[in-house]
């Protein structure tokens, strides 16, 4: 006996079909988690991808929840949104500390630049060598 069902047959479907993903879904998702690493790994570089993620993402969620039955793939949105929203912040917390870094640089140069009085140093020098000889 043989199991194959006759000719025209079509099995019933299990629930309802699901709506193909929005267009644009996985690369807000690939913005924001790109966005996020570059922001953890490589020194705040990611604050330049994230904020892409961040935006994409968000319009992308809006425009699935205006037409749930035309588009899906909201959870790719939402990781986009989420992703890039965190690597925002992480990168922008970098650059704040490199910025502040420099600038602690800058200030220690010229605080150690009016501090040091240049005829006493060679002074010193002078008076260390000629004690050897």
């Amino acid at each position: 006996m043989t199991t194959t069902p006759p000719p025209g047959y079509q099995p019933a479907p299990y629930g309802f079909p699901q709506p193909p993903p929005h267009p644009e879904a996985n690369s807000a998702m690939v913005l924001g988690i790109v966005g996020l690493c570059l922001s953890v790994m490589c020194g705040g570089i990611g604050v330049f991808v994230a904020p892409f993620g961040w935006i994409k993402g968000k319009r992308v969620m809006a425009e699935i929840d205006a037409n749930p039955a035309a588009y899906g793939g909201r959870g790719n949105a939402q990781a986009g949104f989420i992703t890039g929203l965190i690597g925002t912040i992480f990168g922008a917390l970098y650059m704040l500390f490199w910025v502040a870094y420099v600038i602690f640089i800058i200030v220690m140069i010229v605080v150690a630049s009016k501090e040091t009085d240049s005829t006493t140093t060679f002074d010193s020098i002078n008076a260390m060598l000629s004690s050897r000889i």
